[in-house]
């Protein structure tokens, strides 16, 4: 029962870092957008702190971040299988939405890709692996205690 309460709070903080991920892109371009009015500013600093806590509690507290992170040297065989695994799974879906996003733009004939979808972008390939570890795994903080 403990199992399935950490996966389901892990999933919640996972879904609420990429949910905050996106509403801080959509507040900057929104601010940008209306000159900077006052509930973008407000919102987007909101959004960008849930998106530093979430961070926090989805990837650094269960440590899922260090097992992506870490050398081969330093995982066991089951360890190595599941990062292998959830990588395979970050890469494809990573490459499927940077195709999106690439041909949206294309169509849109909107202007080229800024610094700022970049780094959320950038964001999402380094935490896309931990947040499939996350998803699916147990919890590693305990057992590493």
């Amino acid at each position: 029962m403990e199992q399935q309460n950490f996966r389901k709070q892990n999933r919640y903080w996972i879904l609420l870092n990429y949910l905050s991920l996106i509403a801080v892109l959509v507040f900057f371009y929104t601010g940008k957008y209306f000159q900077w009015p006052i509930f973008s500013v407000v919102f987007e600093i909101g959004s960008l702190a849930i998106l530093i806590i979430s961070f926090f509690r989805a990837f650094i507290k269960t440590k899922f971040w260090k097992m992506v992170h870490t050398s081969s040297k330093n995982l066991d065989e089951r360890e190595m299988q599941v990062v292998l695994n959830a990588l395979r799974y970050a890469y494809s879906i990573f490459a499927i939405i940077c195709l999106i996003i690439i041909y949206a733009f294309a169509i849109a004939e909107y202007q080229p890709i800024d610094v700022l979808l970049a780094g959320g972008l950038l964001y999402l390939a380094h935490t896309l692996p931990a947040a499939i570890v996350g998803w699916n795994e147990k919890n590693i903080a305990a057992e590493n205690n």
